[in-house]
């Protein structure tokens, strides 16, 4: 399914920077291509460096966080990137992009309500972890934590517009479990 998902951003068109971004991104994904990321001891031994995955990961995160259009608007190409690395980071259980995202993604979803929203529909396994991550900016570092309540009530609907009411009802409670 992520492979199929993946070719919808990886169009043909693509640099090879980007190309070779989404061949970081999904080896890590896929746990393939580990040789890429190793290091050899003084003994000549091969180990993982996975200090230089993630560091790999992290420059295409940080190349990406950031709105590609006017007025904090995401394509949705770049968004659909973002919202794998969500995924990515709850799969691996990856707790620095958890809390990169827990502070990054609700502003990015409130810019790209409609977007965001679409690709959840598009693409259906990104729900849990895009959910669980959007709630877990209330109370990301004790902070917003009263907020929670208003924000499902605010966009309680524009998410059963979007996602139909059992997937609107998910996205809820993953926004609720604790993060």
């Amino acid at each position: 399914m992520f492979l199929c998902a993946c070719s919808s951003i990886n169009a043909q068109d693509n640099s090879s920077d980007e190309q070779q971004d989404f061949y970081v991104l999904l080896s890590n994904l896929l746990k393939l291509n580990s040789m890429d990321y190793t290091y050899t001891d003084s003994d000549g031994k091969k180990h993982p460096d996975r200090l230089k995955a993630f560091k790999d990961l992290e420059r295409i995160y940080i190349k990406n966080i950031e709105a590609d259009m006017p007025n904090k608007i995401f394509s949705s190409k770049r968004l659909k990137i973002v919202m794998y690395f969500s995924y990515y980071s709850k799969i691996s259980n990856s707790a620095a992009l958890q809390e990169y995202l827990a502070a990054d993604l609700k502003p990015i979803y409130s810019a790209n309500k409609e977007t965001f929203l679409e690709i959840l529909r598009e693409l259906p396994f990104l729900l849990p972890s895009n959910c669980e991550r959007l709630g877990a900016y209330f109370g990301h570092e004790g902070k917003n934590e009263e907020k929670e309540k208003q924000f499902v009530k605010n966009n309680k609907s524009i998410f059963s517009k979007y996602l139909g009411v059992e997937q609107a009802s998910q996205c809820i409670k993953y926004i609720h479990s604790d993060n």
